[in-house]
């Protein structure tokens, strides 16, 4: 390197409409968060981190996070589904791509509600235009890496956590694993400014731990690690997404999609320098500590309530809507613990609930802890309300809503749920409607002049994988008068209760929503900003009850 100076179930099983106690509850129906997700064809215990996120069993969950990319290079893609058969590599990559492509885009197109929903125009665009340039680059795809690029960046384009693509086969590939000597990642200052700079450096003539990127080829910073990270990664306009890829801005994984950077300039102690890139292979090793470097770590709050100096914190770092689950175990308990110390809780200066770590799962929980602290007339006046959700009503869709019923044999609540769908989609289909609407169960208006004993002062703590139901923890305690504190959230778009299916060519397997929020007061990919934002460790609890206890 040469240098020089220069002047981004949703089924609520059992919980449906009950706290976590059993106890009876009014809910919001359709329009309510219900993720303890089956997956037709992808077990929903396989999620990776948002929502579980199917953002679940999802890829990308392209690669559901950085650490997922990397084992790429090391193993050659993302492990498929335990059991499946491991499909022989095809003879002509160019025919792979288009029948994977044509495969994923007619799955959507049957059963996603974009295609026919008329409140988002451009999701046809996306979809067609997606095929377009997955089949134009058909033409010339020879490798495994153009097949497995040209299909994440497919799913990548329609930017939702929950329409995704995951689980690619292997086939005897391994990705190409090259960088310049250094690795960077990104860094937020305290007014929640943005920069790359660089984490971990081999390269003498390169530039030196600490160095900050301004721009490669003419490309800022921002540009260039939204033209090679964030086309396969996706939802880049999200800060929660550029903390965690940012990392592979200087890792070559082999995409021949995206341009490498050849030459870049660094502020280097204040004088901007420029170095001439050298790319060569790295080990798995000294990628490892690199991405290490960058990681923001995240901390999952244990599931429980205690006393701080400022009052109460509830930590709940899960909300797995399964009561005999990791997290159910746990939240049931504490449930009955906050009803048990209401009064005192209501009384106390300040209650954080503490969302570090949390992944969604079941709304179920915080709506019954939030009644139990707050009343029902005050929460149904201030809770966010829905209009309901929109399902395709296509064949596919009903069958899989049938498939829940089996499971639901001993639980006449969700066997209900079920049942009313499975009527609504086939009376809507004989109509010819594509979509059918489920109401919101609680249409009647609230208390105009509800009461709340509840005094304390509340702060909703978060961490940047906030997604799915934590989202609508959030959405829900500051309607209630809450302070969000912390790291900006992830979001997610109006789209949810997804199925997966393998590809006709098992090589991939696709995740698709079924129905589509109406009137959901966030938007769509619109994640949670805090009030206050926290730029240390998130494992520092201690650092961070000083820092709320001020606040």
């Amino acid at each position: 390197m040469k240098r020089s100076g220069l002047a981004r179930p949703n089924m609520l099983s059992a919980l449906r409409g009950a706290g976590a106690t059993g106890k009876r509850r009014r809910g919001r129906g359709a329009g309510r968060r219900r993720d303890d997700i089956f997956v037709s064809g992808v077990a929903s215990s396989a999620r990776a981190g948002r929502r579980d996120h199917p953002e679940v069993a999802s890829m990308s969950r392209f690669t559901s996070s950085l650490a997922a990319l990397a084992l790429l290079c090391a193993s050659g893609a993302v492990a498929q589904e335990a059991g499946t058969p491991e499909p022989p590599a095809p003879d002509d990559w160019g025919q792979a791509l288009r029948d994977d492509a044509r495969a994923f885009h007619d799955l959507i197109a049957e059963s996603h509600p974009g295609p026919v929903d008329t409140e988002n125009p451009e999701f046809v665009s996306l979809l067609e235009g997606g095929l377009k340039t997955a089949l134009e680059r058909a033409r010339t795809a020879d490798s495994y890496q153009h097949w497995y690029y040209a299909l994440s960046e497919y799913q990548a384009s329609f930017n939702d956590g929950h329409l995704n693509l995951h689980d690619f086969a292997k086939m005897g590939h391994v990705l190409p694993r090259r960088w310049p000597g250094f690795i960077t990642g990104l860094q937020i200052d305290p007014n929640g400014a943005e920069q790359h700079a660089v984490l971990l450096s081999r390269e003498p003539d390169g530039p030196p731990e600490g160095a900050v990127l301004i721009e490669c080829d003419g490309r800022s910073a921002d540009v260039l690690a939204a033209d090679v990270v964030g086309r396969a990664a996706g939802r880049w306009n999200l800060r929660s997404r550029r903390v965690n890829f940012a990392g592979a801005l200087f890792l070559d994984w082999g995409n021949p999609y995206a341009a490498r950077p050849q030459t870049c300039v660094f502020d280097v102690e204040g004088r901007p320098t420029t170095y001439r890139l050298s790319w060569r292979d790295v080990s798995l090793e000294t990628q490892q500590e690199g991405l290490a470097a960058g990681r923001t770590t995240r901390f999952t709050a244990p599931i429980e309530m205690r006393e701080w100096t400022g009052g109460a914190w509830i930590s709940l770092g899960g909300f797995d809507g399964n009561p005999t689950g990791v997290d159910g175990v746990r939240l049931v308990p504490l449930q009955a613990e906050v009803e048990a110390n209401a009064a005192k809780l209501r009384a106390t200066p300040r209650v954080v609930f503490d969302l570090r770590g949390n992944n969604g799962g079941s709304s179920a929980w915080i709506n019954a802890m939030a009644r139990t602290l707050w009343g029902d007339s005050w929460v149904d006046a201030r809770a966010p309300r829905s209009e309901g959700v929109d399902w395709r009503t296509s064949i596919a869709n009903q069958e899989t809503i049938e498939g829940y019923k089996a499971r639901f044999a001993q639980q006449p609540e969700m066997l209900d749920w079920a049942n009313a769908i499975t009527d609504g989609l086939q009376q809507a289909r004989a109509e010819g409607r594509e979509l059918w609407r489920q109401a919101s169960e609680d249409q009647t208006a609230p208390d105009a002049n509800p009461t709340t004993d509840m005094t304390a002062r509340v702060f909703v703590l978060t961490d940047f994988g906030c997604a799915s139901a934590c989202l609508d923890a959030v959405d829900l305690l500051k309607a209630l008068g809450a302070v969000h504190v912390g790291q900006e959230t992830s979001a997610d778009t109006l789209y949810m209760e997804v199925r997966g299916r393998r590809l006709p060519s098992g090589r991939a397997t696709a995740v698709v929503p079924m129905k589509v929020y109406r009137g959901r007061t966030r938007g769509s990919n619109e994640p949670a900003v805090p009030a206050h934002l926290w730029t240390g460790a998130l494992s520092d609890t201690a650092g961070l009850e000083r820092w709320i206890a001020a606040l």
